[in-house]
């Protein structure tokens, strides 16, 4: 019977763990490259992975990715188009007490294009179509005759440790849940803002800043909607991981329309809004 040393036996064990992590780590450079997801924001789409040649092709690849640089992956042209078509039939309108049911098709008509360059910029352009097909009383949010929907421009930055983004221009934005701050996608038109966003990440906190003048829509004709500084819309933001990926928020917002209208009143509106926020999950709690 021959006996092996305990130096032995470690040096074995040390010889198979390198083989098979070198086994999984040839196995993962093999995988082939996943292409990316479709989003509800399309632009935050990034479709240079399709310069990958190990990545199987699928129709339209090249309307998806157009490369603007044969050195670098990242300066390409991408084309998209959503479409969505929602039949909805309401037979009792107000609980019953006002209106009569009725059934209607609302339509959602996108088309887009996304332009990367420099590393860090990207310029988005999205035009919009919205319809209300057969529907009596049509609302702020049920139709809007094409127009623009997003138009901006992104720039980032990596740091240590950190991100830096800022957008300005014509764009849609969110927080949390959005209960409070949304960017209105159930309804047929979103809610849309003229405006300069900022976000800068370090570490576990982040800080949001915006300033905003909210799109007023009309149907009257294309490319007929508007914003103006007699409606504006600001807010800063702080946000902290804190007890692992639990997150501590606050944020002050300030509202102010000019010639405000309700039923029984008008007059310039002013609201300030301030806001603390946990958010976090433990054991079978949300």
């Amino acid at each position: 019977m021959q006996l092996i040393s305990c130096r032995s036996l470690c040096t074995y064990l040390a010889t198979c763990m390198a083989v098979v992590l070198s086994a999984s780590n040839t196995a993962g450079a093999d995988d082939p490259p996943k292409r990316p997801a479709l989003k509800t924001n399309r632009w935050q789409e990034d479709w240079s992975v399709l310069s990958n040649p190990a990545l199987p092709a699928q129709p339209l690849d090249g309307l998806k990715y157009i490369p603007l640089s044969a050195a670098d992956p990242d300066y390409y042209l991408s084309f998209g188009a959503n479409l969505r078509e929602r039949f909805e039939s309401n037979h009792s309108p107000g609980f019953g007490i006002g209106g009569v049911g009725a059934s209607y098709v609302i339509d959602r008509a996108q088309i887009h294009i996304d332009l990367r360059l420099f590393d860090n910029w990207q310029f988005f352009t999205q035009l919009e179509d919205d319809q209300a097909f057969n529907k009596q009383v049509i609302g702020g949010a049920d139709a809007d005759r094409t127009d623009l929907g997003l138009a901006f421009v992104t720039y980032g930055h990596d740091f240590d440790g950190g991100a830096l983004k800022v957008r300005f221009g014509r764009q849609d934005f969110a927080f949390d849940l959005q209960r409070f701050l949304s960017s209105r996608d159930g309804p047929d038109v979103r809610q849309l803002f003229d405006a300069i966003w900022t976000d800068r990440e370090s570490g576990p906190w982040r800080f949001i800043g915006f300033f905003s003048q909210p799109v007023q829509y009309r149907d009257a004709e294309p490319f007929d909607d508007t914003s103006s500084g007699d409606f504006r819309f600001e807010a800063v933001r702080v946000e902290r991981q804190v007890f692992g990926s639990n997150e501590l928020s606050a944020f002050y917002a300030s509202y102010r329309r000019g010639g405000a209208r309700y039923l029984d009143a008008q007059g310039d509106e002013d609201r300030n809004i301030y806001d603390i926020r946990f958010a976090g999950a433990a054991a079978p709690l949300d």
